[in-house]
């Protein structure tokens, strides 16, 4: 079933007998006009979410394995439930024993004599749920509401209204989408709202990745880690969290909620700062050219750069950028020797290219980059989309080690030609220093097994895997990944020791 179709209805019958009447089905699928779905089964105060098409429930519990777990359940009370034969009490704390995560139980819902069988899971994820009155589109952002249920007891849970759409040029091809999200104060598009999620600093705008097209499920997750502990006071990063998601009724298995890289995370707002970012392959972003034409005044798009802040105003701010494709693809050696402090901070560049050889960013060297200038300084880059990494293409192919592919970036060639500021002996100390601590090849192993080990403890992968009617094996990737990282350290040890 496409994640576009939504649980078909289940008929509410009223039995009419004189003046009385009996409630005969206990589902009902629409949403009311806050967006809400009826109460069919809660733990906590939190609503078991439900898949039509399996005919499961599903809750997120703090542990793979909870011994005597007792939540306050409750359910409606026209009906009576079983739990592997063992009857519930409604509005009631009830002791269920030991409850895993990788077991099935049996769910028997009772209304008037007739019996409905269903099944529940446990989940230590937490699980997303959006409601809404009909299909997501691309454009515009659809209003719905969405609900995030934590696996830690006592929490309250996330609830707030949304506006919502696909998200991404290429994955909004794909049958499992990736969705962008606003938080709004109210069913009104207009009142966007700032919140934060699991702690993380406060954002309007948020996304549910799809992960479908990465077979470890956690590349780019993995990947802003790795980059945010290369240097934590200055590195710019997002968070993200593995979670279980669900269309109104219809699971859609295993997504990544993360941070939005915007000028809210980056701390712009209100600055005199300017962000650009790489949004297309083209000679321009890679630094080959440069028109002879000045740039655009009275447009946020200019040969494959787009301005991402300050908002569009005119004239667009792109006298920054101009001066900055101009040193690198005019000016003369000298000139380019002599102006390299000027234009960039290049201690943010030594480790941004050691980083994307590290993961084997090959999409990540003139697409998928932010060049953000601060006030009275020069720029520096942050990383975006780095999915396509870890000897991984976008297409799931498989990749040889990729390092001789990030010279096809004119800066890094002239850089690296050029030498200015010991350029290379800044690359190499600092790589022989990574990889005598943060990056020996145990460390990052480890930080590769933790990830599948997350991953692993639920069955998330095999629900997915049914959802799609995909193959994804954790353990082959694991062993595919950690062969390619051997391979790529081998060739990286031999190309910065002999820069």
């Amino acid at each position: 079933m496409s994640s576009s179709n939504f649980l078909l209805p289940f008929l509410v019958l009223i039995l009419f007998t004189g003046s009385c009447y009996k409630e005969q089905v206990i589902f009902a699928p629409n949403p009311n006009e806050e967006l809400e779905l009826p109460l069919i089964l809660a733990f906590n105060k939190k609503d078991c979410f439900f898949d039509e098409e399996s005919r499961s429930f599903s809750f997120s519990i703090p542990e793979d394995s909870v011994l005597n777990y007792a939540p306050f359940v409750q359910f409606q009370d026209y009906s009576t439930i079983l739990i592997d034969g063992r009857p519930l009490s409604n509005n009631a704390i009830n002791n269920l024993g030991t409850v895993k995560t990788k077991k099935v139980y049996t769910l028997d819902i009772t209304t008037q004599g007739n019996t409905e069988y269903f099944t529940l899971r446990f989940t230590t994820l937490p699980i997303v749920r959006v409601v809404c009155r009909s299909n997501i589109l691309n454009d515009p952002k659809l209003i719905a509401r969405l609900t995030i249920n934590l696996p830690i007891n006592n929490t309250d849970v996330v609830s707030s209204f949304v506006g919502i759409d696909f998200r991404g040029a290429s994955s909004i091809l794909n049958p499992k989408k990736s969705y962008g999200f606003t938080f709004l104060d109210g069913i009104d598009m207009g009142n966007k709202v700032s919140k934060g999620l699991f702690g993380w600093k406060k954002n309007e705008d948020w996304i549910l990745d799809a992960v479908y097209n990465d077979v470890a499920k956690f590349r780019n997750k993995l990947s802003f880690e790795i980059w945010e502990a290369m240097n934590p006071t200055e590195h710019v990063s997002i968070q993200s969290k593995f979670v279980e998601l669900y269309l109104n009724n219809s699971f859609q298995g295993l997504y990544c909620l993360t941070e939005q890289m915007n000028p809210e995370k980056l701390g712009l707002l209100d600055s005199a700062a300017i962000l650009y970012k790489t949004v297309e392959w083209d000679p321009s972003t890679i630094f080959e050219s440069l028109s002879v034409s000045e740039a655009p005044a009275y447009t946020d798009l200019w040969e494959g750069w787009e301005l991402k802040y300050p908002n569009s105003s005119s004239p667009i701010k792109w006298q920054p950028l101009y001066a900055l494709r101009n040193w690198v693809v005019n000016e003369s050696d000298q000139e380019f020797i002599d102006n390299v402090s000027t234009h960039l901070n290049l201690d943010n560049i030594v480790e941004y290219y050691l980083f994307i050889n590290l993961i084997g960013a090959f999409d990540n060297h003139g697409k998928n980059m932010f060049w953000l200038k601060p006030s009275n300084a020069p720029f520096f880059i942050v990383p975006w989309d780095l999915d396509t990494s870890w000897g991984r293409g976008g297409d799931r192919a498989s990749l040889l080690p990729v390092q001789v592919v990030i010279t096809y970036n004119k800066l890094f060639h002239r850089l690296l030609e050029l030498n200015p500021d010991n350029f290379k002996s800044k690359l190499q100390n600092k790589w022989n220093n990574l990889r005598s601590n943060a990056w020996t090849n145990n460390n990052i192993e480890t930080l590769l097994d933790e990830k599948f080990e997350e991953l692993m403890r639920t069955n998330v992968i095999e629900l997915d895997n049914a959802r799609w009617g995909e193959t994804v094996d954790l353990d082959q990737e694991r062993i595919y990944i950690h062969s390619w990282m051997n391979d790529q350290f081998n060739l990286l040890d031999a190309y910065f020791n002999n820069l």
